[in-house]
């Protein structure tokens, strides 16, 4: 019977993506679970594997006793990996007073430190023991929504990362004149103000605007889109992994760091890159 291994994710819908070869990883040692959000970690894990981090079972994880039910539930694991930028100091203590081993994943380089987010994490794992291949675990997908067209998808958590209406327009103009009608897609990061600067900005061109999406929605939008360009953000980084042709606008962060990975990714590094070529990138061979 394989070991059961318990992931712990706390970081935002890129940074789990980007976790995707690391929990691969885990899988090659035991039989992992998700605790995160259950949307996204139902599309690489069964659903009897996932369990909702905002759950109020599992509150006591962070108090200073656990309650005696997830005492007993965390028993059942002999290995439990947290993978966070900062793990609470009480998750690990009450973590390690029930899980035989807990090991710790830091799911971002300090700063300054120019090391992919994904390839750290998998060193990580590499020096508590584990050894590959570290494929990611395959997507759980509904049907793709055929032929999606080109999706853009400008917005982003971080407001320094999203695109400028100007931009988006200049980038919508030319992809409908390339590619035919294009796809808006907004998101919960997009305030209501920033999104009525991108519908205003997008008068004349042809367009849908499409939000209100979840996560397994999104998903099956992005993978039969024919082109998605976007921001740095958690779609584009699931857009990459689904194998959707992605240009990626990097504006305020690396891209050394940060890239979304997948076989069909060009990075576009600045505010008039994106006007040169928005042609699909080629598919490549991935390590």
């Amino acid at each position: 019977m394989a070991t059961p291994i318990l992931a712990l994710h706390l970081g935002a819908l890129g940074d789990f993506v980007l976790s995707w070869p690391a929990l691969g990883l885990l899988a090659g040692a035991g039989e992992p679970h998700l605790w995160g959000r259950s949307e996204w970690g139902r599309l690489i894990l069964p659903p009897e594997r996932v369990h909702e981090r905002e759950a109020t079972r599992f509150a006591s994880l962070f108090a200073f006793q656990l309650d005696e039910d997830l005492t007993a539930w965390l028993g059942g694991f002999e290995r439990a990996v947290v993978f966070a930028a900062h793990p609470p100091k009480e998750l690990l203590r009450n973590l390690s007073a029930v899980v035989p081993q807990v090991w710790e994943v830091k799911t971002r380089p300090d700063p300054g430190v120019l090391c992919h987010a994904g390839d750290m994490q998998l060193a990580q794992l590499c020096d508590l023991g584990l050894s590959g291949p570290a494929a990611p675990l395959a997507p759980r997908l509904p049907p793709a929504i055929p032929d999606s067209g080109v999706v853009l998808a400008p917005g982003s958590g971080g407001r320094d990362k999203r695109l400028g209406p100007e931009l988006v327009a200049r980038l919508a103009g030319r992809l409908a004149s390339e590619h035919g009608g294009i796809t808006l897609l907004l998101g919960p990061a997009e305030d209501q103000a920033y999104a009525a600067k991108l519908i205003a900005a997008l008068e004349g061109i042809p367009h849908k605007v499409v939000h209100g999406l979840d996560v397994p929605e999104a998903a099956a939008l992005l993978a039969g889109a024919s082109l998605y360009v976007g921001a740095d953000s958690g779609v584009t980084h699931l857009a990459a992994a689904l194998g959707a042709p992605c240009l990626a606008v990097f504006q305020s962060t690396s891209p050394m760091v940060w890239a979304p990975r997948g076989p069909r990714v060009r990075i576009l590094g600045s505010i008039e890159a994106p006007l040169l070529d928005l042609s699909p990138p080629e598919p490549v061979m991935l390590d």
